[in-house]
């Protein structure tokens, strides 16, 4: 806030004197916020004049009544900005009002305010930062889903602008889409703008974030569309000859050149059936001879423990869980 030194005559500055109360334009000059001036402020403020404009109302100095206006610890940018928050504050509720009771304009209106309201409030933190994975997938979800799905007020704003990435990409590039994007209304840094680009392209070219389909498809899009402006223009065989040549390019970037993956049969996905028994006879086989079975072990050119494991295993002699633990050790060990 400023002041002025009687004695030096001249401008200093000075702490606010409007939490006193009163607000002080120059020497000898008073401006005090009765109630009476408190509301012509704030219905100054609600009808959207501006500080200057509002000085002349009030007969006061410009100068010193726009600072008081931009000093955020003073009563005068208080009761701006109360001004203006209370006239948009009881529009709304009015149309709220109308709204829950079925005015469907209403209620139009007032999804039009909520979404630009939330644009408003959400900005920096939409744009401000990289995005989490999941809102991408949210959204390529929402896309390939219909449209069928609820997304929330940010979500919502985020897929406009990625929409908009999308388009202007389309039509103007990769380098004049990035630098539209670092300019006022947005002012994204260059980086975030290039990380946004390449979520825009990944979302609307991509199949689950195969980052080289999605760069594939882009790069068919723009063969089709310039095969198209060829064709709508073509004078001559050579002009048509380009343009089965962009219609060719189009198809093998999209890989349509390429043999389909072959189908498996729908059997071998299914769940395999599975019994498990030491009795033959449980399933119809034949009973084995549990001697024979003995003495065909017996006459493997194999190590006397890795007979004694089959007999164990084959349930002709009992396991001795002590003796199979230390051999399972010993194999993790790699003895």
């Amino acid at each position: 806030m400023f002041g002025v030194d009687g004695k030096q005559n001249q401008l200093i500055r000075c702490p606010s004197p409007a939490r006193e109360g009163h607000l002080f334009l120059g020497m000898n000059l008073i401006f005090p916020l009765d109630e009476e001036r408190i509301s012509e402020l704030e219905s100054l403020a609600a009808l959207g004049y501006s500080p200057e404009e509002m000085a002349v109302y009030f007969d006061v100095d410009k100068f010193f009544f726009v600072q008081a206006a931009l000093d955020v610890e003073s009563k005068v940018h208080y009761h701006i900005k109360r001004g203006q928050l209370m006239s948009v504050a009881k529009e709304q509720m009015a149309l709220l009002g109308d709204a829950e009771k079925g005015n469907v304009t209403a209620s139009q209106q007032l999804g039009k305010i909520r979404r630009s309201r939330g644009w408003e409030l959400s900005r920096l933190d939409i744009f401000g930062g990289a995005i989490d994975k999941k809102l991408l997938r949210k959204l390529e979800d929402y896309i390939q889903g219909g449209s069928i799905n609820e997304l929330s007020t940010e979500e919502a704003i985020y897929l406009d602008a990625l929409s908009l990435f999308n388009s202007m990409s389309r039509k103007y590039g990769r380098r004049n889409t990035i630098k539209f994007f670092t300019r006022e209304p947005w002012n994204l840094t260059y980086r975030r703008a290039s990380e946004m680009y390449d979520e825009a392209v990944t979302l609307f070219y991509t199949d689950r974030n195969i980052e080289k389909k999605a760069l594939r498809n882009l790069y068919a899009d723009q063969l089709d569309e310039a095969a198209l402006i060829v064709r709508d223009n073509a004078e001559s065989s050579k002009d048509w000859e380009v343009y089965g040549n962009l219609i060719d390019k189009a198809a093998r970037m999209r890989e349509l050149d390429k043999a389909d993956p072959e189908k498996l049969d729908k059997e071998i996905y299914l769940k395999p059936l599975r019994y498990y028994s030491l009795d033959p006879a449980s399933v119809g086989l034949p009973t084995i001879n549990r001697q024979e079975l003995a003495n065909q072990i017996e006459a493997l050119e194999i190590p006397e423990r890795e007979k004694a494991r089959l007999k164990q295993e084959a349930s002709l002699e009992n396991i001795k869980l002590e003796d199979r633990f230390n051999e399972l050790e010993k194999e993790a060990k790699g003895e």
